[in-house]
């Protein structure tokens, strides 16, 4: 955890280092943000060691400031009550016991399922949920929504769905327009409901995306954002949060799908739901995602050559050699009503100088 610790720490200062040399860089100012949250994830799983504890002892004797004293004593209870979660996380594992502790206060009959050591899952879910890493060692409030368009699915109240063992309300229930649905159920994919979460539930899909980096070997390309900006945008997710996607004002972000979710080829559709409820722009690197938004009505407006120095955290150049030696453009896309279920064609879209050129084509694209 301490080497862990570091390499956090020296990617946060490596990133803070090149937006000061590009201040105005919109994807350097994401990077910094995430790679800051992530050091203070970090920090907080260091500091529930036994190392982590004793260093932080040895610093409140040492500091003569008493309110400084104090912040490192609440960060010590902080992490001594971590700790002690993890213990318990690490118990219920062992024993295959999923449930919630009983002074969680969720004791609903019908959500609290015991599950067997049989199972594989039963254990990570457990000890994700605490963030236990279960495998080797080493191995803002919210701001008003209403410019996104909402008249042809307002929403449905939801009924208290398990996510990650943990019941949540969402505060509606969207569902495609029957003649979508058919289109897409006859080219055998899913169409589910999705659920609206809650702006206080915006951890909840961070920890999905986050669960998704750590399986996925192309996780580099893609980018979680940190849980306060989440929280300003619409998170969509369906009943087992298995999968899902996001709105940032008129921007689709963070689609995910993990292999286990119960609604198999189901990223069509919730892009679908995404355009339904506004999403009107969107970026992506040059793989195979434009085929996917091509599909939804997504076309390309714009595209930014690649430059090593604006390289996603742990960017692998030889996974992704098949695109353009691992060094992908960038391409922005907007929505078309008129071109739903188009194709991508590589190349499409005048190259521009920098990110925030292709943002505003995008925007400005009708």
């Amino acid at each position: 955890m301490r080497e862990r610790l570091d390499n956090v720490a020296a990617r946060v200062e490596q990133a803070r280092a090149r937006l000061v040399e590009h201040p105005n860089h919109a994807r350097l100012q994401r990077r910094v943000a995430a790679a800051e949250a992530d050091l203070a994830e970090t920090l907080a799983l260091y500091d529930a060691t036994p190392g982590g504890q004793d260093e932080l002892h040895a610093a409140i004797d040492r500091e003569p400031d008493s309110e400084a004293r104090d912040a490192l004593t609440r960060r010590l209870e902080a992490a001594q009550r971590l700790r002690a979660e993890q213990t318990n996380a690490l118990r219920r594992a062992r024993t295959g016991d999923t449930r919630p502790d009983d002074n969680d206060g969720t004791h609903e009959e019908d959500t609290d399922v015991r599950r067997g050591t049989d199972d594989p899952a039963a254990a990570r879910s457990v000890l994700e949920d605490v963030r236990v890493d279960p495998g080797p060692a080493r191995d803002a409030a919210a701001r008003d929504r209403e410019p996104l368009e909402r008249s042809e699915d307002p929403g449905s109240r939801s009924p208290r769905i398990l996510i990650a063992g943990r019941p949540v309300t969402p505060v509606a229930t969207h569902t495609l327009p029957s003649s979508v649905r058919a289109q897409l159920n006859q080219r055998g994919l899913s169409t589910p409901d999705l659920h609206e979460l809650a702006p206080a539930d915006a951890g909840i899909f961070r920890e999905q995306m986050l669960d998704l980096t750590r399986k996925n070997p192309h996780a580099a390309s893609v980018h979680v954002y940190d849980e306060h900006e989440y929280a300003a945008m619409r998170l969509l997710v369906t009943d087992d949060g298995k999968a899902g996607v996001a709105l940032k004002d008129d921007e689709v972000v963070s689609v995910y799908a993990h292999r286990d979710c119960a609604y198999p080829r189901a990223a069509r559709a919730m892009l679908r739901h995404a355009t339904e409820l506004g999403g009107r722009r969107l970026d992506c690197f040059d793989t195979v995602l434009p085929d996917l938004y091509a599909d939804a009505g997504f076309v390309p407006v714009a595209r930014l050559r690649w430059n090593d120095d604006y390289a996603p955290d742990g960017w692998d150049y030889d996974r992704f050699g098949a695109f353009n030696g691992g060094r992908p453009d960038v391409v922005f896309m907007a929505y078309d009503r008129n071109q739903v279920g188009g194709t991508y064609t590589p190349g499409a879209g005048p190259y521009v100088e920098d990110y925030d050129d292709g943002i505003t084509r995008a925007r400005n694209h009708r």
